[in-house]
């Protein structure tokens, strides 16, 4: 690994590494050279070999108890850091986590800054930085499928693609260096072969690009709001939505006077689901404000649900609420169909409405397929990933270089070498996505976004 402007101390690091709360366990890690002989002595046991769980009591610098638990030791390289590494594992006790961090730190560690365990991880070689970047992830997912997406770049699919990438313009460099520095003794690379494989790199640049909007999407979820005029049950479809009683029903038009917010998850995707106040002229000063903060909501929503009454059908004012909103594509609803004696009552002047009744869940599954299809994002897969905006950046600069490569490819002819110096600088973006080459400022945006302790 190549790592440029970094400067890395060798010291001892300590963090809790489950959450500062209450709880029946914790977790308190040290990792660094000194490690081992910090966990003897708050442990007050010699001779601790690695991978074995002990069991006995953890010991202040002046000899008081300070509680009793278990301590693993995991010996260097053969550890989450690559460093030797302790785990005392105690009671969910907030004072008892702070004692344990505190004599460690009087026996010569320091607390861990965010993310510096896993930044050691990467800085020893244990793991790339895209694998750094997914546990990050994983730990931030919302939803089942989220995390699956993490767990494939932790396993390293990302960076066997990256590498993969790389390893193509690596051999493309080799075959023009050898015809440049052995002009008798190798042919001439032939235009159609460095040809072919630079519109190779760029098509699978172009695939992985595709998967950045849809996998911000399932990583951070999107907004969706629903509105429409008093009265017609969005109150009750947000609630269908979310499975319990979270907004106020009422009868009573103008009774949701600021938004409500919650987060659920559809197909996998973490969506926002906001309710606001029903739209209409008032002169009340309070609705007023409701309504205003609800038309902010519609300029925030990535998706809307325009909801009406079905059983009293299409009226003039949907019509012209509609109006104010249909350049955002809403997807409008029909609801209350449980009071619709006669089937034929339901107005079609739009094609693609979901007709549902919040009452009795009908139609709920139908409005979730069709909140899902306008995302666009097809079924997950065991194999999916998606890049983050470093990727994206770092890819987008490689691709721009391969196609004016591409494009000039005739004129470089005899000029291998401005070529040769193309392909390196396209192939070092895709060594910085997966950390060949990189620089602290770098590793100090990344890893001052984990928590404390990983």
């Amino acid at each position: 690994m190549e790592l440029t402007e970094i400067s890395y101390i060798e010291d001892t690091i300590v963090a809790n590494a489950t959450p500062l709360i209450p709880s029946a366990v914790s977790i308190v890690r040290i990792s660094g050279k000194n490690a081992l002989n910090i966990g003897k002595k708050i442990f007050r046991k010699d001779n601790l070999e690695p991978r074995k769980v002990y069991y006995g009591k953890f010991y202040s610098h002046t000899g008081e108890v300070i509680d009793e638990g278990l301590l693993i030791f995991f010996k260097a390289p053969n550890s989450f850091t690559g460093e030797d590494v302790i785990e005392l594992h105690t009671h969910g006790s907030v004072p008892v986590i702070k004692k344990i961090i505190e004599e460690a730190i009087f026996y010569g560690a320091r607390f861990a800054k965010p993310g510096e365990f896993t930044k050691r991880a990467f800085l020893n070689g244990k793991i790339d930085l895209t694998q750094a970047e997914a546990i990050a992830q994983l730990i931030e997912a919302k939803t089942e499928r989220a995390s699956k997406i993490a767990i494939n770049m932790l396993e390293g699919k990302l960076s066997k693609q990256i590498n993969s990438l790389r390893n193509i313009l690596l051999e493309l460099m080799a075959l023009i260096e050898a015809e440049l520095n052995f002009p008798e003794d190798v042919e001439s690379v032939d235009n159609n072969l460095i040809r072919e494989k630079l519109q190779q790199v760029i098509d699978s640049i172009d695939r992985l690009i595709s998967t950045y909007k849809k996998g911000q999407i399932l990583t951070n979820g999107i907004k969706l709001a629903i509105v429409g005029r008093p009265n017609v049950g969005k109150s009750s479809l947000f609630n269908a939505l979310v499975g319990y009683e979270r907004a106020i029903v009422s009868e009573y038009q103008g009774t949701t006077r600021d938004f409500i917010e919650e987060t659920i998850s559809i197909k996998g995707i973490p969506v926002k689901l906001l309710d606001t106040a029903g739209l209409r002229h008032t002169e009340d000063k309070v609705e007023k404000i409701g309504i205003e903060k609800a038309k902010e909501k519609l300029n925030e929503a990535d998706i809307i649900i325009f909801v009406f009454d079905a059983s009293e059908g299409w009226t003039k004012e949907d019509e012209d609420i509609y109006e104010e909103i249909k350049q955002k594509n809403p997807i409008i609803v029909g609801n209350k169909i449980d009071l619709l004696l006669d089937k034929n009552q339901r107005n079609n002047i739009f094609k693609n409405i979901i007709y549902v009744s919040s009452k009795t869940k009908q139609g709920i599954s139908s409005l979730e397929d069709k909140i899902f299809e306008t995302l666009n994002i097809k079924e997950s897969s065991d194999e999916e990933i998606y890049i983050n905006l470093r990727h994206y950046k770092a890819l987008e600069k490689s691709k721009e270089i391969l196609e004016n490569s591409l494009k000039n490819l005739e004129m470089l002819k005899d000029q291998k070498e401005i070529l040769m110096l193309d392909i390196q600088e396209a192939e070092k973006y895709l060594e910085e996505i997966v950390g060949q080459i990189t620089t602290e400022d770098v590793l100090e945006n990344i890893f001052s976004n984990f928590c404390i302790g990983k």
